[in-house]
């Protein structure tokens, strides 16, 4: 999967959130954590197609490479037809065995130069493929880590609302036990009464 995949999760993920049921009077929402995880899940699927793609340029490297040994090999059979034309005449014995040697020394040079260099190329092209991708995850697991933590925070918050509610509502029955009689309530018993505002 390419790499403008993996942002679109990413910008999916971030739609979740920004949609999320909001809270009253609170700077949080309340999102479904299975679908993040799920979003999220797709993302770290996507990373490994960055790898797959290295491959492939390496694999195309293999191919020049073997392109290159091809020219070489012609070269050398084109090299010997005419050595063997320039042998029919032995005066030039020594000059056609001196051009071959050339030639063959050419070829090799090149081959090897050629080889070389698709190597180095291949190389670094498979370096930056595995920095980008590494660069991928690294940013989606901070996303993510972000995500979650806020939905932590949510629920911790969510969480203090509810125990300070049920706080208030046994303060408010306490409360509406005693109206007729609202001496019976001691100071201690009054400082015990647990507020409804929230602890922050």
């Amino acid at each position: 999967m390419a790499i403008g995949s993996i942002y679109k999760l990413l910008d999916k993920l971030e739609m979740m959130v920004l949609k999320g049921i909001p809270i009253p009077f609170t700077p949080f929402v309340i999102v479904n954590h299975e679908k993040i995880i799920d979003v999220l899940d797709k993302i770290r699927a996507c990373i490994p197609s960055e790898i797959q793609e290295a491959h492939s340029i390496i694999k195309r490297s293999e191919d020049i490479q073997m392109e290159a040994q091809r020219r070489a090999e012609n070269i050398l059979i084109e090299a010997k037809e005419k050595a063997e034309r320039i042998l029919s005449e032995s005066e030039l014995l020594k000059a056609v065995h001196a051009e071959a040697d050339r030639v063959r020394g050419e070829v090799i040079s090149e081959a090897e130069a050629l080889r070389k260099r698709s190597i180095e190329e291949a190389e670094a092209i498979r370096a930056k493929a595995l920095a980008e991708s590494a660069a991928i995850r690294d940013g989606s697991d901070r996303y993510a880590e972000s995500i979650l933590s806020n939905l932590d925070s949510n629920v911790s918050e969510m969480h203090s609302i509810i125990k300070n509610a049920q706080n208030h509502l046994s303060r408010t029955k306490i409360e509406s036990m005693d109206y007729t009689n609202p001496q019976n309530i001691t100071d201690d018993e009054e400082e015990q009464i647990p507020s409804y505002k929230t602890r922050r």
